[in-house]
């Protein structure tokens, strides 16, 4: 069984005109569940190496608090904290754990909701791209082999969580959904993320995958934030993605009439 956990950056919601995130990203980490218990293991050696052993009952990685130095990091030095995130990051490396990520850029979706569902209608990004990344992870385990499944997780604080249920149903039972899925089973499962280190690791993935978009955009993207940028396009997965079609002009082609 391939476990996918899922996380997002830059979620305003409905808000699409806040300056300090002007992308959103969601992203999804496949990982199988014979690499579970030895990534487990190697997730928790690093953060014991700097906390103690206590450290895998009371400390949560999350990328902005790891960034800011605040939380369970507040007294923890810079070099410290990079080399945690580095670390991180290069578990999924040595375990070949794919990632698949989409982005919306909010001005752009703004224009777009209003083109197509008339003034004032606004959607969430993430409902959006949710459906976009279940297809680029439902043909990844398609060309793993026709019985490869997989099972959603998410984190259990998802404000979105009813319209993700409803996309979940819609991508499994709709027989004539152009976005249909065949080897995602169950409806997806809510954890907390301070128990589940792969929901951890997903929202460092999405965090930098989110300042890798902007970076790509021309927008400001710190010194510290672009040594991650080698790893993000390493661990991308192939196929169907930002780098080689956009959501909204596959939407406009495909579904908007």
């Amino acid at each position: 069984m391939n476990l996918v956990y899922l996380d997002e950056s830059g979620n305003t919601g409905l808000n699409l005109k806040d300056r300090h995130q002007p992308i959103f990203v969601l992203a999804a980490i496949i990982l199988h569940s014979n690499k579970w218990f030895s990534m487990e293991k190697q997730f928790h050696a690093v953060l014991e190496e700097h906390f103690g052993q206590e450290s895998m009952h009371t400390v949560e990685l999350h990328a902005a608090d790891l960034k800011a130095r605040r939380k369970h990091f507040k007294n923890v030095s810079l070099a410290d904290c990079l080399n945690i995130r580095d670390r991180m990051l290069q578990i999924l490396l040595d375990f070949e754990i794919p990632v698949i990520y989409q982005r919306i850029i909010k001005s752009k979706f703004e224009k777009f909701c209003e083109t197509n569902y008339g003034p004032g209608i606004k959607i969430n990004p993430y409902v959006m791209a949710f459906p976009f990344v279940c297809m680029e992870v439902n043909r990844y385990l398609q060309q793993k082999g026709p019985d490869e499944l997989g099972m959603l997780i998410f984190d259990e604080q998802k404000e979105s969580l009813n319209e993700v249920e409803r996309s979940l149903r819609t991508l499994r039972l709709d027989q004539d959904s152009i976005l249909k899925t065949t080897n995602l089973v169950e409806k997806g499962f809510f954890v907390d993320s301070a128990k589940s280190f792969p929901v951890q690791l997903v929202d460092l993935v999405a965090y930098y995958a989110r300042k890798h978009e902007e970076h790509k955009q021309g927008l400001h993207v710190s010194d510290l934030d672009k040594q991650t940028f080698g790893k993000i396009r390493e661990l991308t997965s192939a196929g169907f993605g930002p780098d080689t079609e956009d959501i909204l002009e596959w939407v406009k082609s495909h579904i908007v009439k």
